[in-house]
C-alpha cells in the first residue's frame, strides 16, 4: 500500500516537473509553404513571389532560448522586397486569416530603427530586394529579453505587445504564427505562410 502511494506521489511530481518546461527535447520544427493566396489582406498587383520557411526552437521554461531560421524565396515581387518578419501570438491574431503583430524580424530595411522591429539582438539582416535566401539564430537570455510586438499608443505613451520566449512557443505549438513577406508594393504583406509542424511521412 505505502509503495503504491510512493509510486503515484512520484509520478505525480515528475509530471510536474515535465510541464515545467515549455520546451522539452526533441526539438520541434515547424515549416510555412508561403503564398500569395494566404495573404491577409489581399495584396495587390502581380506576384509569383512565393516559398518555404523552417523554424527550429531550442530551449524553454526559463525565457530563455532560440530560435533558427532558413527562408527561400522564388518568383518575383511586387516591387522591392522591405521586410520579412515572425507574426503573431494568439487565435485572435496569428491564427490563419487573422493578422498579428511583428514578434521576430528576420530581415528589414536597414533603415528602419531598432524601435519599429525589434528582436533580443538586432543583427538588421538587410532584405536582399529581390527573392533570396535568409538564414540565422536568435538567442535570447534567460529573464532579460522579451519578443516584443507593434507597439500600441495609450494616452500618448507606447506600450509594447510583449511575448516572452515561453508564450512564444506555445504560440508555434497552437500555429498562432506565421511567416510574412512584404513589399514596397505591399507594405503591409505579400506573401505569407502559418508555421505548422510538418505532417510525419
Amino acid at each position: 500500500m505505502r509503495t503504491s502511494r510512493l509510486l503515484f506521489v512520484l509520478a505525480v511530481v515528475l509530471a510536474g516537473v515535465a510541464c515545467s518546461d515549455t520546451l522539452t527535447p526533441p526539438v520541434t520544427t515547424w515549416t510555412a509553404n508561403i503564398t500569395v493566396v494566404s495573404e491577409t489582406p489581399t495584396p495587390t498587383g502581380t506576384s509569383t513571389l512565393a516559398g518555404t520557411a523552417t523554424v527550429s526552437l531550442s530551449g524553454g521554461g526559463t525565457a530563455a532560448g532560440s530560435l533558427t531560421y532558413s527562408v527561400k524565396l522564388t518568383g518575383s515581387p511586387n516591387g522591392t522586397i522591405t521586410g520579412m518578419h515572425i507574426h503573431g501570438g494568439s487565435t485572435a491574431a496569428g491564427a490563419a486569416g487573422t493578422t498579428g503583430a511583428i514578434r521576430v524580424n528576420l530581415c528589414a530595411d536597414p533603415t528602419l530603427q531598432a524601435t519599429d522591429h525589434r528582436n533580443s539582438t538586432p543583427s538588421w539582416i538587410a532584405c536582399s530586394g529581390t527573392a533570396d535566401n535568409t538564414s540565422g539564430t536568435i538567442t535570447w537570455a534567460s529573464g532579460s529579453t522579451k519578443l516584443e510586438g507593434d507597439q500600441t499608443v495609450t494616452n500618448g505613451i507606447p506600450a509594447p505587445d510583449n511575448l516572452t520566449f515561453d508564450q512564444f512557443v506555445t504560440a508555434m505549438r497552437a500555429s498562432n504564427l506565421y511567416v510574412n513577406v512584404h513589399t514596397t508594393g505591399n507594405p503591409k504583406g505579400e506573401v505569407r505562410g502559418q508555421l505548422v509542424v510538418p505532417a510525419l511521412p
